[in-house]
């Protein structure tokens, strides 16, 4: 789902006096395992108390140590049952880059050339598809459309083979020339997985269990398989009407590689690393799968948020750190997996409800804490501001709970424009008016971190003002006054 485009500006001219007279500083050691987690911990359960969305899990991997994984929520509101470690989400979209991680497998051990049409490993096609290349199917060149009104049954048929599942290709014409321009296209991964099992001669119910034992040895990713789900799968869930509802399990069959796998966040989180791993040691991995592919007229394909690779998309944090990353969203699950190559850091966050959110932008906060060593620092409550988005002009306090140093503190932002805006995504029946917000302090400088209706934010210091851009034309600024 799409976040329509706008600019988040949060200007805090907070002088320095009155800086140190509202923060109070907490620790300046380094990050112990258990307090990284405890601070995710409390991000995630204030997500869950505005977006209302019942599981989120998140993950991070270090240098292929685990150094945090945190569940919160239920993965069945009716029976109670608990997000834990073992909970395993659907992983949407984020399916992709598995898929291409494999195929990039076999083009490294010289199975597979990624720049042959591929008519010429599988001329049973449809003569239109004949001259696709595979570099195509994965950077979304290949001409190929994205879903179509056509496809409104295609949830309800299990295939057991992708070589099955391209039956759903038929009677689709291209949107235009392979190579010529960037069409995000789910079904070109389908057609990327029955190649795949051509060339292996063998089904991705085999092969895809095959490829994670020998990366992570661990027991998920998997596929899907809604006649038969894996133990420990989240129910899915979506908006309706205002409140949260139960949604029934869809087939994801029709394309495995382009969003029919599942997994805990943990698992998922060591896959990620794995990636970087072999990436580092292995540099025919680092330049297949990271290095922007090129339009048959020479120019990178890209969005104005990232270039597009072997499947990855690659980018920077709101610090400049690059990233290779991946996001999904589906019935039942909004989804996330991003890899920091300078850093060794992989981290991934899963959902159980399709919410409208900056996923990736949550990724990087959560990951920034660790990496920038970020301490938690607490406003006092009363703190007075002016505060103004879209050409309105608001005034209030910080409200913390419990007492004047609570970590719990609050934008009281009554019926202002950024509130009503904020209102607009993934209604509930309550409308919100406290925004959770945290501060902390880093020898890259100060930050906050702001709860809203369509995830975490960060909102880094220049020594004067806090900012984040979120999109193109809107501002939100807060000023802390004496």
């Amino acid at each position: 789902m799409k976040i329509k485009k706008l600019i988040l500006l949060i200007a805090c001219l907070w002088p320095m006096q009155l800086l140190a007279d509202n923060l109070i500083s907490k620790t300046n050691s380094s990050y112990e395992r258990s307090e990284f987690e405890q601070e995710i911990k409390t991000l995630l359960n204030s997500l869950r108390e505005i977006t209302k969305v019942p599981g989120y899990s998140v993950a991070v991997v270090h240098q292929g140590i685990t150094v945090a994984s945190v569940a919160t929520g239920y993965t069945d509101t009716d029976k109670n049952l608990k997000t834990n470690e073992e909970s395993i989400f659907r992983l949407a979209s984020v399916s992709k880059v598995i898929g291409a991680t494999m195929l990039a497998e076999l083009v490294v051990d010289g199975k597979l050339n990624p720049d042959i049409a591929i008519g010429q490993y599988m001329p049973e096609l449809d003569k239109h598809y004949h001259k696709i290349t595979l570099r195509q199917l994965l950077s979304h060149t290949s001409g190929m459309p994205h879903y179509q009104a056509k496809d409104y049954d295609i949830y309800n048929k299990h295939y057991s083979a992708a070589s099955e599942a391209i039956s759903t290709l038929k009677s689709r014409d291209l949107l235009e020339e392979p190579g010529k321009a960037y069409h995000y296209s789910t079904h070109a991964y389908t057609l990327a997985g029955a190649l795949y099992e051509k060339i292996t001669d063998q089904p991705l119910s085999v092969t895809i269990p095959n490829f994670i034992k020998r990366w992570t040895g661990k027991d998920t990713p998997a596929i899907e398989n809604i006649l038969n789900l894996a133990p420990n799968t989240s129910q899915l869930y979506s908006y309706s009407f205002g409140k949260i509802k139960q949604e029934e399990f869809g087939e994801k069959s029709y394309s495995v590689f382009g969003a029919g796998l599942s997994s805990t966040a943990l698992d998922l989180a060591h896959l990620g690393y794995q990636v970087l791993n072999k990436s580092k040691t292995n540099p025919a991995y680092q330049s297949l799968l990271f290095s922007p592919t090129l339009t048959t007229s020479g120019n990178i394909v890209s969005t104005p948020k990232f270039q597009v690779g072997f499947g990855w998309r690659i980018g920077d944090d709101m610090q400049a750190r690059k990233v290779y990353h991946h996001a999904g969203a589906t019935p039942g699950a909004r989804s996330v997996l991003v890899l920091y190559p300078e850093h060794g850091l992989s981290i991934s966050i899963l959902s159980n409800t399709s919410w409208v959110s900056g996923i990736d932008k949550m990724a990087y906060s959560i990951a920034g804490l660790y990496l920038d060593v970020a301490k938690p620092i607490t406003l006092q409550t009363n703190t007075k501001y002016n505060a103004s988005f879209g050409g309105t002009v608001a005034a209030g306090k910080v409200f913390c709970t419990d007492d004047e140093t609570s970590s719990n503190c609050f934008i009281k932002d009554e019926n202002t424009a950024f509130t009503k805006w904020q209102n607009k995504f993934n209604s509930t029946s309550e409308f919100t008016n406290d925004w959770p917000i945290y501060a902390y302090t880093s020898s890259t400088g100060n930050r906050l971190l702001l709860v809203s209706k369509t995830g975490i934010n960060t909102l880094l210091s220049d020594g004067t003002s806090y900012k984040l851009l979120i999109g193109k034309d809107k501002s939100y600024s807060l000023k802390f006054i004496d």
